[in-house]
C-alpha cells in the first residue's frame, strides 16, 4: 500500500503560477516538531527577559530605598552632632557660672577683711571758710551695702544655674529620645515584609474564593506565585524562623516571626534550607518552590500576617 503524502499550493495572482511542494508525513511531523521547539524556545526566552525586567526594577527600587535611608541616616546624624554641640556648650557655661560665683564669694570676704579707709584730711582753710565740703562714707556702710546685695546676687546666680541645668537636661532627655525613636523606626523598618518571595505570575490573589475539601469555599489567605520548581525563595524581611516543616495543606511550610506583630509565611515548598529557631535577613534565600501539599502546580503560597492574622501582602510589597 502507497504511503500517504500532503501537497501544498501556492497560488500568485501576479505571475498567475501555481507553486506545489509534496510533503510526506515523516516530513510533516518534523516540521511540526521543530515549530513546536521554536515556539517552546521563543517562549523561554521571552520569560527569561520579562524576570531580568522585573529583577532589575527591583535592584534599581532597592537601590533607590537603600539612599533614601543613607540620606535620613545623615540628616540624623547631622541633628544629633548639633544637640551634643549645644549640649556641651550649657556644660561650659555651667561652669563658667560656677567660677563667677566662686569669685563673687571670694570678692565679698575680702571686702569683709579689706582695712578701714583712710579719712582725708581736712584744710583750716576749707572747715573755716565753707567753701568746700567733703562727704565721707564710714567703712560700716560700705560693708553693709555689700553684705545686703549679696543674697540677691548669690540667689541670681543659683536661679540661672537652675535654669541652665534643666535646660542641659531637658535637651539631653530630647536626645535619647531622639535616639530610641530611630532605633523603633529602623526596628519596624525591618521587620515589614517588602520583598517579593519570588518574582512570578500571580495565579491566585489574596481574598478570593477556594473551595475546601468538605465542599464549602473559603477566603484565600495569601498570594499563590507561580514560578518552576527549585525557583530560590527568599524571605521577605529580617526575622526568625518559627516554623520550618511540613503541614497538609502547606506541604513544606516556612514561618518568620520578624516582631512587632508581623509574621509571614511560604508554602508548597520543594526544599527548605533553614530551621525553626534560625535569624534571617531580608532577601536570604529560605527555600526552593515546589509542589508539595494540595498543589495542582509549581508555585509558593505566601502569607502576611498581622499578630496571627492574615492580610493582604499585596500592602506591603514594592
Amino acid at each position: 500500500m502507497a504511503k500517504k503524502a500532503y501537497t501544498i499550493l501556492i497560488f500568485s495572482q501576479k505571475a498567475a503560477e501555481v507553486k506545489r511542494f509534496i510533503l510526506s508525513p515523516l516530513a510533516l511531523k518534523i516540521g511540526a516538531v521543530l515549530l513546536g521547539l521554536i515556539v517552546a524556545i521563543s517562549a523561554v526566552i521571552i520569560y527569561d527577559y520579562v524576570i531580568y525586567k522585573q529583577k532589575v526594577t527591583e535592584l534599581k527600587s532597592l537601590r533607590a530605598e537603600a539612599e533614601a535611608q543613607q540620606e535620613e541616616i545623615r540628616s540624623f546624624q547631622e541633628k544629633i552632632t548639633l544637640l551634643e554641640g549645644q549640649l556641651d556648650k550649657l556644660r561650659e557655661m555651667e561652669k563658667q557660672v560656677e567660677i563667677d560665683l566662686k569669685e563673687v564669694t571670694q570678692l565679698s570676704k575680702e571686702k569683709k577683711n579689706a582695712a578701714v579707709l583712710p579719712k582725708k584730711k581736712t584744710s583750716n582753710k576749707t572747715k573755716e571758710s565753707g567753701l568746700a565740703r567733703e562727704i565721707i562714707i564710714p567703712p560700716e556702710e560700705i560693708i553693709s551695702l555689700l553684705e545686703q546685695e549679696r543674697p540677691r546676687l548669690v540667689s541670681r546666680l543659683h536661679l540661672d544655674l537652675g535654669e541652665l541645668q534643666k535646660k542641659a537636661f531637658q535637651r539631653e532627655q530630647n536626645l535619647k529620645d531622639l535616639k530610641e525613636f530611630l532605633q523603633a523606626q529602623k526596628s519596624i523598618l525591618l521587620a515589614t515584609p517588602s520583598l517579593w518571595p519570588v518574582i512570578g505570575r500571580i495565579s491566585s490573589q489574596y481574598g478570593e474564593s477556594r473551595p475546601t475539601s468538605s465542599g464549602g469555599n473559603r477566603a484565600h489567605k495569601g498570594l499563590d506565585i507561580c514560578v518552576p520548581s527549585g525557583t530560590p525563595v527568599v524571605a521577605s524581611a529580617d526575622g526568625t524562623v518559627s516554623l520550618s516543616g511540613t503541614e497538609a495543606e502547606y506541604g513544606r511550610l516556612v514561618c518568620i516571626d520578624h516582631g512587632h506583630g508581623f509574621s509571614t509565611a511560604y508554602g508548597h515548598l520543594d526544599r527548605i534550607h533553614v530551621q525553626a529557631g534560625e535569624k534571617v535577613n531580608k532577601g536570604q534565600i529560605i527555600g526552593t518552590a515546589g509542589l508539595s501539599g494540595n498543589s495542582t502546580g509549581p508555585h509558593v503560597h505566601f502569607e502576611v500576617r498581622i499578630q496571627n492574622n492574615p492580610v493582604n501582602p499585596a500592602r506591603f510589597l514594592n
